[in-house]
C-alpha cells in the first residue's frame, strides 16, 4: 500500500469514527442520520477495497519471497 493510500485509509477510518459517534449521540435527526449512515457505508466499502488490495499485495510479495527461497535451496 502506497503512503498516499495509507493516508486515505486513515482519513476514511477517522471519518467513520466521527460518523459512529454522531449516530450514537442521539442528537441527530432522521434525515441527517440516514445521510451519515450512507456516507459510512461508502467509507466502509472504500476501506474494505483498500485493505483487500493491501492483502493481495502482501500475498504476492510473500509468494515471490517463497519462490526465491525455494530457488536458492536448489542451488
Amino acid at each position: 500500500m502506497a503512503n498516499s493510500e495509507k493516508v486515505k485509509l486513515e482519513e476514511a477510518i477517522k471519518k467513520l469514527e466521527k460518523i459512529v459517534a454522531e449516530l450514537n449521540s442521539g442528537q441527530i435527526d432522521v434525515e441527517s442520520g440516514l445521510a451519515k449512515f450512507k456516507e459510512g457505508v461508502n467509507l466502509i466499502k472504500f476501506c474494505r477495497s483498500e485493505l483487500k488490495e493491501a492483502e493481495n499485495e502482501f500475498k504476492k510479495l510473500k509468494s515471490e519471497l517463497e519462490e526465491e527461497a525455494a530457488g536458492e535451496e536448489k542451488d
